[in-house]
């Protein structure tokens, strides 16, 4: 009998430790249950500043000094180390968009509403050093994050200003805390290939205009010097195929705006290649390839580019950019 009633005061006590842990981290199971924690209009995000331990990453809008629109730009600042520059500052993808706009508005998947110190400690909210700031018109609103649940790693977060605690969802802010592999603009040009009627290519004193063939159906047929546009060559498509693929690997210089920034070339570099693309009736990009002698960390050979979406100098690789060059002085020649 004591072994029976062993048996089950033990299974009583794990029900209530498993009904205790639901109470607190099972999400609704009904979309009423949900806690809006920050009213916000969409768009309504100004700037959003995740403070770590280690870094803190700012998300902040820059007007472009080349198309006139808004943009997302993303600046890391973390202590120096040889692995990594102090600040590093770069452009952000369309993606990044749909990441804040899981803050705007912000719900929570369960209020907790004002806890004793003791439950402050227990969820990692006493000696947090992590917070989420979000300004938007009218003011900053600041999160304090605390420890993450078992399983889902959603958060614990506490309102500075009511003071009321929510256990949120934890996948947002994850993605905040490592914006370069998942945010970072990759792409030198907005448009796409077919997009292209014309570009003309400038390289020292050779310069060369290539015309896109393409059928009356839309299909592309190829690339032809612009002074016999019947004629499709193998040459100018690959090296066309060549160039779509040619990607940033880092951000070397802060945003365009009112009081610098753009595309200055970087400092012992030559520039390489110029390219002007257009579309059926007007300009719609440009990219400009830089050569730089003696710039990385070994004295060797770095490539940068600037083009209308990067709006900064950026690095690109090394074999590609060369490969480019290689095969233009034939396109040039042809």
């Amino acid at each position: 009998m004591k072994r029976v009633s062993l048996v089950l005061y033990l299974g009583i006590l794990l029900a209530s430790l498993a009904l205790a842990y639901l109470t607190w981290v099972e999400k609704p199971k009904e979309p009423g249950e949900s806690v809006t924690i920050l009213p916000c209009k969409k768009g309504g995000i100004l700037q959003l500043t995740y403070e770590a331990k280690d870094q803190t990453v700012t998300f902040s809008k820059k007007k472009s000094r080349y198309s006139g629109e808004s943009s997302w730009w993303v600046e890391i600042t973390r202590a120096a180390s040889e692995a990594s520059p102090a600040i590093e500052v770069f452009k952000a993808n369309d993606r990044l968009q749909a990441g804040i706009d899981k803050f705007c508005p912000w719900t929570a998947l369960r209020s907790l509403g004002k806890l004793e110190a003791g439950k402050q400690e227990e969820f990692g909210l006493t000696e947090s050093v992590e917070s989420l700031t979000l300004e938007q018109a009218k003011g900053p609103r600041t999160f304090r994050l605390g420890a993450a649940t078992f399983g889902p790693k959603d958060r614990y977060v506490a309102d500075d200003e009511t003071g009321q605690v929510f256990l949120v969802a934890g996948q947002g802010l994850k993605d905040l805390l490592r914006p370069k592999s998942r945010f970072m603009e990759r792409s030198l040009n907005a448009f796409k290939t077919k997009e292209i009627a014309r570009v003309r290519l400038r390289s020292g004193q050779k310069e060369k205009e290539l015309v896109q063939r393409v059928s009356e159906e839309g299909k592309e047929l190829g690339w032809a010097d612009s002074r016999s546009p019947e004629e499709a060559k193998d040459l100018y498509r690959n090296w066309m195929r060549k160039l779509s693929t040619l990607r940033p690997t880092d951000y070397v210089a802060m945003p365009a705006d009112e009081g610098g920034g753009g595309c200055v070339a970087p400092a012992g570099s030559t520039q390489e290649l110029s390219l002007t693309f257009f579309g059926p009736s007007k300009e719609i990009g440009f990219l400009t390839l830089y050569k730089g002698e003696g710039t990385d960390e070994n004295g060797g050979v770095t490539y940068f580019a600037c083009s209308e979406n990067s709006e900064v100098v950026v690095k690109v690789p090394k074999t590609q950019a060369e490969a480019l060059l290689k095969d233009l002085e034939d396109v040039l020649d042809e």
